[in-house]
């Protein structure tokens, strides 16, 4: 009975959402704590993109599953005013709704349109579902369902499982101090683009992963340090971003020093790749990775003294550029480029000595200041005809990018349970992309399969039709 509740005020939220139109700003943050994770979800965008406002059968589809189960001609006749006029709901959901919440207490914060129709709507399901109607105290308003309380005003509503006395007090009380109202993140998270976003402060982090926290640096506080995540859609394109926002001077000088074991990337060594299944490119900075090694005690998990000695004068010769890619299959072997940036001829030197060397559709070696590895037919320092271009490596500091279906086969070589799973995927998604985008930021683009829509629609329908 709970969970067909929950459907229900669901379903209303989205129809208001489906049918309206304008926009208006509403002050939520200060019911937000500033220490708890907070999704914002723009639900507006959301439904537009889905498209299922475009036509009256996808309006008449949300009122028939709204009213489905519902016993009193009363709600039903509340219900389809409610979707031939959605401001009737009370509720101005063309602002974003904040999820918030920790272990002890999930909420919801959004905006009021107007008082009196919000009551009534809530009247209306309290008399369907048979508990109390919402009362007042305090000059606030609040209906009480089991565990969960709604509690509004004039301008706000708050939906949560804490107790309704303090959620009370929180209208009540005008001290912003530990709030979001507070918080410079948040500020920066409403700004930020996208259907949905979040901000994951460090002290949730903290809490969640206390364990693995204890592994930092000195020096390094995961307090002093959050995170925003959000997602944009386009034709055919999802963008998944991420940034981190570092408080401390502790956490802007680790993030600054990043900058020393990976440089800008120049990209001389991608016009030799040819587009396939995988390609990895970065700059490397060998000596200096060799030096963190060392400091963090990496090294000392390797017991064999000889190998300490490999890691050692493998990363002191790189200095660079590096790319890897593979292409398909070819008589069971994958078709393998890969270049590098050294010093000198030490790693090839050291290949050849550990029993790699050129011959039989391997080719290993030395030239213009590059170590390379190629496996296939093509020949070292060949242009490929259809390569990638240099412009999407060129100033980055990292670079992946996959081709689904080619990765398929690819993987399909190694293991077939995989290749299934990777050929599910490029039914929806033909490439994949991560890069960094700044030092604290990154993104993974998705190209879809479908050009001519939005994966949002491209989901629902998928939805609608299971």
């Amino acid at each position: 009975m709970k969970q067909r509740k929950l459907n229900l005020m669901y379903l209303l939220l989205m129809a208001v959402f489906v049918l309206s139109s304008c926009s208006k700003k509403s002050a939520v943050a200060k019911f937000i704590p500033d220490d708890q994770l907070v999704a914002s979800i723009d639900v507006q965008q959301l439904f537009e993109k889905s498209k299922m406002g475009n036509s009256e059968a996808s309006k008449a589809m949300w009122l028939s599953a709204a009213q489905d189960g519902v016993s009193k001609q009363e709600t039903k006749d509340l219900i389809k005013k409610i979707a031939e006029d959605p401001a009737k709901a009370g509720i101005d959901l063309r602002e974003p709704i904040y999820l918030y919440g920790s272990n002890d207490a999930q909420s919801i914060v959004g905006t009021i349109l107007d008082k009196g129709d919000f009551t009534e709507l809530l009247n209306g399901l309290a008399k369907e579902y048979g508990f109390e109607a919402v009362k007042e105290k305090d000059g606030v308003q609040y209906l009480t369902s089991g565990d969960y309380n709604i509690v509004f005003d004039d301008a706000i509503f708050v939906g949560s499982s804490k107790k309704v006395d303090g959620i009370i007090a929180q209208f009540k009380n005008e001290d912003t101090k530990e709030t979001m109202a507070e918080n410079a993140d948040f500020e920066k998270l409403v700004a930020t683009q996208g259907v949905i976003k979040m901000l994951v402060p460090g002290d949730m982090v903290s809490v969640v992963f206390s364990e693995q926290t204890k592994a930092l640096p000195e020096g390094l506080n995961v307090k002093d340090i959050s995170a925003i995540v959000s997602i944009k859609t386009d034709k055919g394109v999802a963008t998944f971003s991420a940034e981190a926002l570092p408080k401390s001077e502790a956490w802007k000088k680790k993030i600054e020093e990043s900058t020393d074991y990976f440089g800008n990337i120049s990209g001389d060594y991608m016009k030799y790749v040819q587009k396939g299944a995988f390609v990895l490119y970065a700059n490397l900075k060998g000596a200096k990775i060799y030096e963190e090694l060392e400091k963090a005690d990496i090294l000392k998990q390797i017991n064999a003294d000889n190998q300490k000695e490999i890691v050692k004068a493998v990363l002191n010769a790189i200095d660079g550029d590096f790319v890897f890619g593979a292409k398909g299959v070819e008589n069971s072997y994958p078709e393998i480029t890969s270049y590098i940036k050294t010093k000198d001829a030490s790693l090839s030197d050291m290949a050849k000595e550990a029993g790699f060397s050129s011959g039989d559709g391997v080719s290993i070696g030395f030239k213009d200041g590059a170590t390379f590895c190629i496996v296939g037919k093509t020949a070292p320092f060949t242009e490929a005809k259809d390569g990638y271009d240099t412009a999407l490596v060129k100033g980055r500091r990292i670079y992946l990018a996959c081709d689904i279906q080619q990765l398929s086969s690819l993987v399909g070589s190694v293991n077939s349970e995989y290749q299934n799973m990777a050929k599910q995927a490029a039914n929806f998604v033909t490439n994949a992309e991560i890069y960094d985008t700044s030092d604290t930021a990154c993104e993974l683009k998705l190209t879809m399969s479908d050009k001519e829509k939005d994966p949002i629609e491209v989901l629902i329908q998928a939805l609608m039709n299971q």
